[in-house]
């Protein structure tokens, strides 16, 4: 009895390794009334545990290129995410998931996951994708999303909307702008690129 006890863990170990199960792949950053932004890091091969997703629209900014995904949802097949690159956006309009996530390739990687706590009004009916480079904004009744070049040395490009608070993205980094802030300013000797994610109506509370 003892031995076939002993051959179930040892299974369920094998099947298990070399996979390592985490608690949870997201670590939050940042929360106001108007946003909720959470870093999302996965580790080569990571495994997390079976976890929750609220129905709310999200723009995620891939800081990191990312390997393949596989993503469980409860009671639906398994569905592989493709590989992705750094400087890569995505707006979703949202919706109520319970999943667990596998890294397939070994890769290291992250992304910022920007939840919006505002009115949802005007959302996409599909995903909004934009490419790394891509500078094509896009304007919704809720959102703007643009990508603005900061050269050197200098201030970066004012907003049009300066009425508006965002959430900017530059590398790996963040930054909460709130309405009528001054622009940022690019301190170092190369230029650097901003995702800006504008916030256009308010808090639901």
């Amino acid at each position: 009895m003892k031995l076939t006890i002993c051959c179930v863990i040892l299974a369920v170990l094998a099947q298990t390794s070399p996979a390592q199960v985490s608690a949870t792949d997201t670590t939050i950053e940042f929360e106001n009334p108007y946003v909720r932004v959470a870093r999302v890091h996965y580790a080569p091969h990571e495994k997390t545990a079976v976890h929750d997703h609220p129905a709310t629209p999200n723009v995620f900014v891939y800081v990191t290129d990312g390997g393949r995904l596989a993503i469980g949802h409860e009671g639906e097949e398994m569905v592989t995410r493709p590989p992705v690159k750094a400087g890569g956006i995505r707006y979703q309009a949202g919706v109520a998931e319970r999943h667990a996530v596998e890294e397939l390739d070994g890769i290291d990687s992250q992304y910022i996951r920007i939840e919006m706590k505002t009115k949802p009004v005007d959302l996409p009916k599909q995903d909004v994708r934009r490419a790394p480079g891509d500078k094509t904004p896009y304007e919704s009744g809720m959102l703007n999303i643009l990508r603005v070049t900061c050269q050197a040395k200098s201030t970066c490009p004012a907003s049009e909307h300066p009425e508006y608070p965002a959430v900017v993205v530059t590398g790996k980094t963040f930054q909460w702008v709130p309405a009528a802030a001054p622009p940022l300013k690019n301190s170092t000797d190369t230029p650097m690129e901003q995702v800006r994610v504008e916030l256009k109506t308010p808090p639901l509370q």
